[in-house]
C-alpha cells in the first residue's frame, strides 16, 4: 500500500501529546481485554462466539467491519490482522467523504471535509489495532484532537504506552454516538460510491 497517500488522507502524522496520563494498556469498551502479545490470544480472539466478541469491541469496531465487508474489503476476522488498506467512500448529497484506512498498528475511522483538495477530519476516530481489537488513541475533530494514549518510548512499544483515562472516558462516549450516526448514514447501502479501495495483503 502506499502508505504516503493513505497519512495525507487520513492525517496519521503523531502529534506532540502532553506529559500527562498513566501507563497501562486498559482502554477499550467496559469489558475488553488488556492489551497483550501472542499468536495464542490473537488466535483466540478470532475465534470467539460472534455474540460474545460484540460485547468486547468498541461500537465503531463494529459497525466498521459491517461497512468493510458490505464493500468487500474484508470477507473474514483474519483479513483484519494483514497489512495496510484503505477505503474511501461517497454519497450522493453528501458532500462528507467516509474513509477507514489501516496504516501500521492504526486504525483511522471518520469523516472527511475538502477545502481546496485537502482532507480535514470532521471527526475522524484513530485507534491503536491489536490482535483483532482496537483501542482508544485520539479524536480529531477538524484542527483540534483530543489524545486518549500516546508512547513516551518508541512507538509500538506497549510498556511505553501512556493512558489519559479521562479523555479514554470522552473517547468511549464519542464513538459510541459516532457510531450511531455512520449507521443512520447508511455507508454499508448500494448507493454507496466507492472512490478508492486499497485491499489487505499478507
Amino acid at each position: 500500500m502506499q502508505s504516503g497517500k493513505a497519512e495525507e488522507e487520513v492525517h496519521s502524522a503523531q502529534e506532540e501529546v502532553p506529559e500527562k496520563g498513566e501507563r497501562g494498556p486498559e482502554m477499550g469498551g467496559e469489558n475488553i481485554e488488556p492489551l497483550k502479545g501472542g499468536e495464542e490470544f490473537c488466535k483466540s480472539c478470532l475465534d470467539m462466539p460472534e455474540e460474545e466478541r460484540k460485547s468486547i469491541i468498541l461500537e465503531i469496531q463494529q459497525l466498521t467491519e459491517k461497512i468493510l465487508r458490505a464493500h468487500g474489503l474484508i470477507n473474514k476476522l483474519e483479513d483484519l490482522l494483514k497489512g495496510e488498506w484503505f477505503l474511501k467512500l461517497g454519497k450522493p448529497g453528501f458532500s462528507k467523504k467516509f474513509v477507514a484506512a489501516k496504516t501500521g498498528e492504526e486504525i483511522f475511522v471518520g469523516l472527511y471535509s475538502y477545502s481546496n483538495g485537502t482532507p480535514i477530519p470532521d471527526p475522524n476516530l484513530v485507534l491503536l489495532s491489536q490482535y483483532g481489537f482496537w483501542y482508544p488513541q485520539r479524536i480529531e475533530e477538524k484542527f483540534d484532537e483530543t489524545v486518549c494514549s500516546f508512547f513516551t518510548g518508541a512507538y509500538g512499544d506497549y510498556e511505553y504506552l501512556n493512558i489519559i483515562p479521562e479523555n479514554v472516558v470522552q473517547f468511549q462516549a464519542f464513538q459510541r454516538d459516532f457510531a450511531k450516526i455512520l449507521e443512520e448514514h447508511g455507508w454499508d447501502g448500494s448507493d454507496v460510491e466507492v472512490i478508492e479501495k486499497i485491499m489487505p495483503k499478507d
